[in-house]
C-alpha cells in the first residue's frame, strides 16, 4: 500500500543500479521509500515525503551524475 502523504516519482535505471539506490536512500532516513515496478525494465518509484521532495530531488540530480536514471512519467 503506497502511503498517501507521499509524492510519487518514477524513473528508469539500469538494473545493476537499484541496490545502490536503494542503499542511498536508506542512509537518508525520511526522504523517500524506493520500490521497484518492474525490475525487467529497470523501473523504480520514489514514494518521497512532501518535506523533503527539494532534497530528494537534488539527491537523484546528483546521482544521474554517476549512473543513468530517467524520468518517467506517472
Amino acid at each position: 500500500m503506497i502511503p498517501r502523504d507521499t509524492v510519487q516519482r518514477r524513473f528508469q535505471v539500469e538494473n545493476k543500479d537499484i541496490a545502490y539506490i536503494v542503499s542511498m536512500f536508506e542512509c537518508y532516513d525520511h526522504f523517500a521509500i524506493v520500490r521497484t515496478v518492474d525490475r525487467s525494465r529497470g523501473w523504480i518509484e520514489l514514494m518521497i515525503a512532501p518535506d523533503f521532495l527539494h532534497e530528494t530531488e537534488k539527491m537523484m540530480i546528483e546521482l544521474a551524475k554517476e549512473i543513468s536514471i530517467t524520468p518517467i512519467e506517472i
